[in-house]
């Protein structure tokens, strides 16, 4: 804590200080306080800043050296020729010699006012020379007076100079005990180093020398393993050899139990196509009854021909006759009860096969369609201020009922300004910070609780089927996800004027570019029109009101925000995933704050809000060309010596990004600091070649270069990332 006080102390008398002139404020980095504790790199960037300054004040000194010369030149000359004031002009010289001792005190400090007064006194004294030639006596009196007044304002100055020497000089001294007392500290990390290194030595032997026991006690047991293998073996030929002897072929055997291996996997295939049960039971009760009818038909139909063969026998005998012809008449009523009967089998059979084609494919989104509460629509309320929606938001999320959330005011406006940026967004951040948390509880402060759907990803997702679900043909049915409703629900009146977000938690579990690689390509075509997706491979009947054919329209009022991990258990995010997203990483903990109560609001209209987006890019489109300039003039080139660069996409964030920052009453340094941190900085993780040492060139360069764009600013995330990245890198865990 003495340290740092000290840091503080100079940092505060270096600000006290006066301003460099104009023509070398460039090359003077600027003192900005800053609330950390004292670290070498602090103490090195005060060091150097305090020699700049001295070195400044030494050229101004030499500069001032060189000026006394050409006035002592001109003296001489001035002795030369006006020989009637050589006792003033030696008065004057003594005066001059006074004027130069001051001149040398003063470049510790007050350049400009020095400056000042030297030409000033110039002034005075090519006037005097002028007035000694032209009147001689009496302006030698006047130049008298002048240089006497003169004289005591420099001594006050020459007394304020000094003391401002002293105080610098002593700061100096200063910043080199605590450089003295961080090299003895860095010293005695670097025993406890070698300490360490021969704890680790004198383990890693005994550990070697356990291992090698455990080897010879391993080595022990395989032989015996190995004999017992080579007596099973021994014992397995020996039972071959009899099998042999049988006529039985162990490889033989082997086939046929893969061949009826093979034979009741195609049966249970075959099983697994055939419907249900129930149905194929009472399917086989109507075939039957069916086949039964028509035995009766083919038995009775065989009767009456051998009937009629006997009529034909017995025509001379009318009493037979008139039997025959009544049993003809009743199987011939018969005949005609059992083609009514088939008839009737056949339409059940096709009235079962009209039920089962009228089934609804999407049972769900249907529902949906006839739900009361979804089919009316619901107005939503005007953004009246960006500003004020984000101290809106805050509160209310600290205000729930059940949990609150306090997030910091810049991460919630950084967060809506994403809205205007993507339609994809990614969360980050150790586990425990609120990933999950934030989307939900935005949106339902946004929107109401209806406006969320949050979605686990699975790691054996491998496809779109995963995530949309898939079209079963047989059942003639469509196996919907959540996902899937939670997008159509979206088209719904109710919902269709009203921002949604669909959550996809722990979404790098599996690859985002393989199962989510449809939407990725939709997202993109929604920014510049309409986005539809393809659901089935053909139009079906009875599909649901919002479906276009076989596609589903994508709604432009939903958002899709995916949270992410980084362990052992996750996978790494493409490029393209990243630079069509808008990237934020969420800090490991909240200040609490004391919220406002703002009471239950109704929900805020997507069209007022993309309104509020728009409202906000006409309004700073000045703001936007100035960042568009100061990275193509200043990041361009710093990033390229690294392989980094940028397109249109990007160009396309910053004109939606920044004005809404600007619009909820953040600055430049945050909209963009985030951008570059995000968009380029990331890129250079684990990028192979980059040294340690490239990494801080940067970062002091991109910290010389934020004076272009905002002086006031400081990219704190951008240097932050950029160190950290430096730090992995030499402690070797980078590539």
């Amino acid at each position: 804590m003495t340290d740092a006080r000290k840091v503080d102390e100079v940092e505060k008398a270096l600000a006290e200080l006066p301003d460099l002139p104009e023509e070398v404020a460039e090359e003077v980095l600027p003192v900005e306080p800053e609330a950390v504790e004292a670290d070498p790199a602090r103490l090195k960037r005060l060091y150097d800043q305090t020699r700049r300054h001295f070195d400044y004040y030494k050229r101004e000194s030499d500069k001032l050296s060189a000026r006394e010369e050409s006035l002592r030149e001109r003296e001489s000359a001035t002795k030369e020729h006006e020989t009637e004031l050589a006792g003033r002009e030696a008065e004057l010289a003594s005066a001059e010699k006074e004027i130069a001792a001051q001149r040398l005190s003063a470049k510790a400090g007050f350049v400009d006012d020095l400056r000042a007064a030297t030409k000033e006194v110039s002034g005075k004294l090519d006037a005097m020379l002028v007035d000694a030639a032209t009147w001689g006596a009496e302006g030698k009196a006047k130049a008298l007076a002048a240089a006497s007044a003169e004289q005591e304002r420099l001594d006050v100055e020459r007394a304020q100079l000094a003391t401002e020497w002293e105080s610098l000089r002593r700061l100096q001294a200063e910043v080199r005990a605590l450089q003295t007392q961080v090299g003895s500290e860095a010293e005695f990390v670097k025993a406890m180093e070698g300490m360490l290194d021969a704890r680790i030595q004198r383990r890693v032997e005994a550990a070697v020398v356990s291992l090698r026991e455990d080897l010879e006690d391993a080595t022990g047991q395989l032989e015996a393993a190995r004999e017992r293998i080579g007596a099973k073996e021994a014992e397995v030929q020996r039972l071959r050899n009899q099998l042999a002897q049988f006529g039985d072929d162990p490889e033989g055997l082997k086939r046929r139990v893969e061949d009826l291996s093979q034979k009741l996997r195609e049966r249970k295939d075959e099983l697994s196509r055939r419907p249900p049960e129930a149905e194929i039971a009472d399917l086989r009760a109507k075939a039957s009854r069916v086949a039964e009818a028509e035995g009766e038909v083919a038995y009775w139909r065989a009767l009456h021909d051998q009937i009629d063969s006997q009529l034909r026998r017995y025509l001379v005998n009318v009493g037979e006759l008139e039997i025959v012809r009544d049993e003809r008449d009743a199987l011939t009523a018969q005949r005609q009860t059992l083609r009514q009967a088939i008839a009737q089998q056949k339409n059940d059979w096709e009235e079962l096969q009209t039920k089962e084609s009228s089934a609804r494919p999407f049972p769900a989104c249907s529902t949906y369609d006839e739900e009361p509460s979804l089919t009316r629509e619901v107005p939503g309320r005007e953004v009246d201020d960006l500003a004020d929606l984000v101290d809106e938001i805050r509160n209310r999320m600290a205000t729930n009922s059940s949990t609150s959330f306090f997030y910091s005011e810049a991460d919630v406006r950084i967060f809506l300004a994403g809205l205007a940026a993507s339609r994809l967004h990614l969360l980050q951040g150790i586990s425990g910070t609120g990933k999950t948390s934030l989307p939900r509880e935005f949106f339902k402060a946004l929107a109401g609780d209806t406006a969320v759907q949050i979605v686990e990803v699975q790691a054996g997702w491998r496809d779109k089927d995963d995530l949309f679900g898939y079209y079963n043909a047989f059942e003639k049915r469509f196996a919907e996800s959540e996902f899937t409703k939670a997008l159509y629900r979206a088209l719904l009146p109710a919902n269709s004027d009203r921002p949604m977000v669909i959550v996809l938690d722990e979404m790098n579990l599996a690859h985002p570019e393989q199962y989510f690689s449809v939407m990725l390509s939709l997202l993109e075509n929604l920014e510049t029109g309409q986005a539809r997706l393809d659901l089935l491979t053909s139009e079906i009947p009875n599909l649901p009101r919002k479906f276009e054919g076989s596609r589903l329209p994508l709604a432009r009022n939903v958002w899709f925000v995916g949270t992410a991990n980084h362990d052992e258990t996750t996978v790494a995010f493409a490029d393209k995933t990243y630079d069509r997203s808008h990237v934020q990483v969420l800090p490991p903990n909240y200040e609490r704050f004391r919220p406002t109560i703002v009471g239950r609001a109704e929900p805020i209209s997507f069209h007022a809000l993309d309104h509020s987006f728009k409202r906000a890019a006409r309004d700073h489109t000045n703001e936007v060309a100035g960042v568009k300039e100061f990275l193509a003039s200043s990041m361009r080139e710093e990033f390229a010596k690294f392989g980094v660069g940028w397109g249109n996409r990007l160009e396309r964030q910053i004109e939606r990004f920044v004005p809404v920052v600007l619009a909820g009453e953040g600055d430049l340094t945050e909209a963009v600091d985030h951008l570059i941190s995000t968009k380029l900085v990331r890129k250079l993780e684990d990028r192979f070649g980059v040294r340690p040492e490239d990494l801080e060139s940067l970062a002091d360069n991109i910290e010389i270069h934020w004076d272009q764009l905002e002086r006031a600013g400081h990219p704190s995330k951008t240097l932050e990332g950029l160190h950290a990245e430096a730090r992995k890198l030499r402690g070797g865990f980078g590539s």
